[in-house]
């Protein structure tokens, strides 16, 4: 049967089974441009979303053209408009149009302001980007609450590791989101902050109680439901503390998905798993069980984004359990009826939508960008930085740490931020895990200067601290925190030190206005 909106709005069990198990699925498009192969892709199954990629977006036209495929190529198959397009665009170390928008600061950074309407003015200049692409959902905000420091995967990603305070910051920016008429999607349920493992490796437990966990992780997505969040992502994650979880992950868990979520908590929005191509589920869960597994769990839609012969068989498994009964096809109509309800959602919210003027964003950026420097200490008085003064500034050389983090290639342009001030700047590059021969040689440089060092998770990069520590002891010494912020307790405390939690372009802009301050 076509898809058409009126039997889609009003009339689930007038669809076929085929159809309604295929809108329940988010999966992606390998390339630049949507044609033919997801055109093809959809003939055969009509699927409920996708999701963009970095490798997915290479510009602004570029981006507008694959968005006018995919909704076109989603019409021509029945399915309303505008059709279910997300991304991860969280700003920071997760951002895929920094080379074409304003290339803003993330989560935490956000967070050192210690104002929430910071990030309500995160969330409209996001949206405002999403919107002038015409991508209805963001798979935003991040609402872990990262209290493991070591956290792979986490860490400047989340507001902070106070959960009131990353609560507060998720509602304002879903406000800011919605205020800009996009959806949004919390991530990732009941909380990922906690871990040591990354879930698109392996499968991490985390070993809190349920009565941990509602006293903590919990509260930011107990504020995100009051919020009107559209969405609720399911983190890949097992509690071994929680035996109503029966070892199952989060994502995989009737009882965190269906029991606490849905029924406890009360969220009547669309519960999606996170990626089940991400390898804590591939390399632990056959993809005939996996879907199955999801739906039963009470997921309305399973991401899947990357390797369509996998997602076959997740749809011919869901298909054959339906048909065997072990999955009610209620249950199936229950999502579908919800994923219709979201769509709608996309064109209430588009109607009502008042985003930033193009015009506004660079200004915006600023004025966000400007709220997240904080100043953490001077003991020595270098600020403001002297024209007088010769600097040596060392920076560290930008690491891909994770699969969701796409900073690595960012260069980090701040001498010439400061050189454009009348500083006279030498610049000097170390690797993130700085070794004892570039550390002595880089300490032979600094003899006679003002140092300037940047540092990128020296808290687990020890070679940066070492460095650190041998310059402090030598010369006047800035130390500037450019990602996560845990590096400022393990800095020489004799040393200055300012916190950005980023390197792009406004933050280190917005740096340079503080540095360069005139007394």
């Amino acid at each position: 049967m076509q898809l058409n909106e009126a039997n889609l709005k009003h009339d689930p069990a007038a669809m076929s089974l085929e159809d309604k198990i295929a809108l329940m699925c988010v999966v992606g498009t390998p390339s630049i441009a949507a044609e033919p192969e997801f055109r093809e892709r959809m003939s055969g199954n009509r699927f409920g979303g996708i999701g963009l990629f970095p490798h997915n977006v290479k510009d602004e036209q570029q981006t507008l053209k694959l968005m006018a495929e995919v909704q076109a190529i989603a019409g021509d198959s029945g399915i309303p408009q505008p059709y279910y397009v997300s991304i991860d665009e969280e700003g920071g170390t997760l951002s895929k149009f920094k080379t074409f928008y304003p290339y803003i600061p993330g989560n935490r950074a956000a967070g050192l302001s210690l104002d929430a309407e910071t990030a309500y003015l995160q969330g409209e200049i996001i949206g405002s980007q999403l919107h002038a692409l015409g991508i209805p959902m963001n798979w935003a905000p991040v609402l872990d609450v990262n209290t493991n420091i070591d956290n792979p995967v986490v860490g400047v990603r989340s507001f902070g590791e106070d959960p009131e305070v990353v609560a507060a910051f998720g509602k304002a920016y879903i406000q800011g989101m919605h205020e800009t008429g996009v959806a949004v999607t919390a991530k990732h349920f009941p909380g990922h902050g906690q871990v040591s493992g990354d879930s698109h490796v392996v499968l991490p437990e985390c070993e809190l109680t349920l009565e941990e966990l509602m006293n903590g992780p919990l509260l930011p997505f107990i504020a995100a439901i009051e919020a009107g969040a559209d969405s609720i992502m399911m983190g890949h994650l097992v509690f071994p503390n929680i035996p109503e979880s029966a070892g199952l992950p989060a994502s995989l868990s009737p009882f965190f998905a269906g029991d606490l979520l849905r029924s406890r908590l009360g969220f009547e929005g669309i519960i999606c798993t996170d990626d089940i191509e991400m390898g804590a589920i591939k390399k632990n869960f056959n993809p005939d069980e996996v879907g199955v597994l999801a739906v039963l769990a009470g997921n309305d839609m399973i991401l899947m984004c990357h390797t369509p012969e996998f997602q076959e068989q997740v749809i011919a498994g869901i298909r054959k359990a339906v048909l065997d009964g072990v999955i009610a096809e209620s249950r199936i109509d229950e999502s579908v009826s919800r994923i219709l309800r979201l769509y709608a959602k996309f064109r209430q919210y588009r109607a009502a939508a008042r985003p930033i003027p193009r015009e506004g964003w660079n200004e915006a950026a600023l004025q966000y960008a400007r709220r997240t420097v904080k100043v953490s200490r001077d003991p020595q008085q270098l600020l403001p930085l002297s024209a007088e003064r010769s600097y040596l500034l060392i920076l560290p050389r930008q690491e891909q740490l994770t699969i969701a983090d796409n900073s690595g290639d960012n260069e980090i342009g701040l001498a010439a931020l400061l050189e454009a001030r009348g500083l006279s700047v030498q610049t000097e590059y170390c690797s993130m895990k700085a070794d004892a021969a570039e550390i002595a040689n880089l300490c032979a440089k600094a003899a006679g200067r003002t140092v300037i060092q940047g540092t990128l998770n020296a808290h687990l990069f020890q070679g940066q601290l070492e460095l650190a520590e041998k310059l402090a002891a030598a010369v006047p010494l800035l130390n500037l925190v450019l990602r996560n912020p845990y590096d400022d307790a393990y800095l020489p405390q004799n040393a200055g030190s300012i916190l950005l939690c980023s390197t792009s372009d406004y933050s280190l802009q917005a740096l340079a206005e503080v540095l360069v301050r005139q007394a």
